[in-house]
């Protein structure tokens, strides 16, 4: 009789051993599929708003802005400055003389 007992006691225990095991396996693998599940949701609402934002580009006003940026309104005059305030190496007169490896103008 006592072989009886303890050899109920032992399913019992390997019973609820494996009640317990699969109570948690189930718990954890909830959890880990809510903390996924909630990523992918907040990934998949940043790859929305950024496919929105890319369909939302006016291509032919990015290209005005661009070459607006290019040849800024006062683009001339700066050049026109730049070119009166400097002379291009052919418009120098005098002559060049080399002293100790720097090239002087006169």
């Amino acid at each position: 009789m006592d072989a009886t007992r303890t050899s109920r006691q032992l399913e019992e225990t390997i019973d609820n051993f494996e009640k317990q095991k699969i109570k948690d396996i189930k718990s954890i693998f909830s959890e880990f599929i809510t903390i996924e599940m909630l990523f992918h949701g907040k990934a998949l609402e940043i790859y929305t708003a950024a496919y929105q934002n890319i369909h939302n580009i006016d291509e032919n006003e990015d290209l005005e802005v661009f070459r607006s940026s290019l040849y800024p309104p006062d683009y001339q005059s700066r050049l026109d400055i730049v070119r009166a305030n400097s002379k291009s190496p052919l418009q120098r007169t005098g002559s060049s003389k080399f002293s100790s490896g720097i090239i002087q103008v006169r």
